[in-house]
């Protein structure tokens, strides 16, 4: 492990955060390192020469468990400066982290004597992954919102006026979300005590038994119409006549009692 230079720089929302700057640093739990100006561009020149883009996974899962689930792709590094930037393609899983403020820094890897596959050649500094963590290393950077407006253009950051209608559109679109997620909830229980009145007037009407109710809420549930269909198709079931000394003969409708036919006299 002490290969890895592992580093950590706050980071935004957007598709550009910044990856590495020239420093000296001598706490890191891997001894001391330095990254000057030629470093910086020895990491860019490798990176432009590979195949691959650069994974940014959760709490460097790929250097503990030599794979992570991708939160993120780094598609390009440019300089701002002597800063180097990355432009990052982020997945859906690592933006909600980030506007959730569950995660707030970016951590990335830097190998100082990375081995070239094909030709085994040393080929100096390399980007070998990022992560997404909450353990910053440089805190010298400071927080996120000091950063961006330190190395944005001024035309492209916001005025606190927008900022606050953007948040407050946010905020907006959320309760949205909320109130229909609450809509589609009440729709659904509206739609199970209605299947559950069909059955239950269909119990009353004789059309099937109370033993069937939980087997047709079931099949309503999953499809009202075939419930209703099938509901459509029944006939009352004949109740038979509680005398269990008559039956009844449909020819001459005279009711004749079974005990005599059987030679029984009472």
């Amino acid at each position: 492990m002490s290969k890895y230079i592992v580093c950590n720089l706050p980071i935004n929302q957007n598709n550009e955060i910044r990856i590495a700057v020239i420093g000296e640093w001598q706490g890191h739990h891997n001894g001391a390192f330095s990254l000057s100006k030629d470093d910086l561009e020895q990491i860019k020149t490798n990176f432009d020469n590979a195949k691959v883009d650069v994974v940014i996974d959760l709490d460097h899962k790929t250097i503990y468990e030599g794979t992570g689930e991708a939160y993120g792709w780094i598609k390009e590094l440019f300089f701002k400066e002597d800063e180097l930037w990355a432009k990052v393609e982020w997945l859906e899983s690592g933006l909600e982290l980030i506007k959730t403020k569950k995660y707030k820094y970016i951590s990335p890897v830097f190998l100082p004597n990375t081995i070239e596959q094909v030709t085994a050649q040393n080929i100096g500094w390399t980007l070998h992954s990022a992560a997404l963590t909450n353990r910053p290393f440089m805190e010298e950077l400071g927080e996120i919102k000091a950063n961006n407006k330190q190395n944005q253009k001024k035309e492209e950051s916001m005025t606190p006026e927008q900022q606050k209608k953007m948040d407050d559109l946010e905020a907006k679109v959320k309760e949205l979300e909320e109130k229909l997620k609450t809509k589609d909830e009440d729709l659904e229980k509206e739609k199970e005590k209605s299947v559950e009145t069909e059955v239950d007037n269909a119990i009353a009407l004789n059309k099937v038994s109370v033993a069937q109710k939980e087997t047709l809420i079931a099949l309503g549930k999953a499809n009202p119409d075939e419930l209703k269909k099938l509901l459509s198709t029944m006939t009352a079931i004949t109740v038979p006549n509680n005398d269990m000394y008559a039956n009844n003969n449909n020819q001459q409708n005279n009711k004749i009692d079974v005990l005599k036919l059987g030679g029984i006299n009472q």
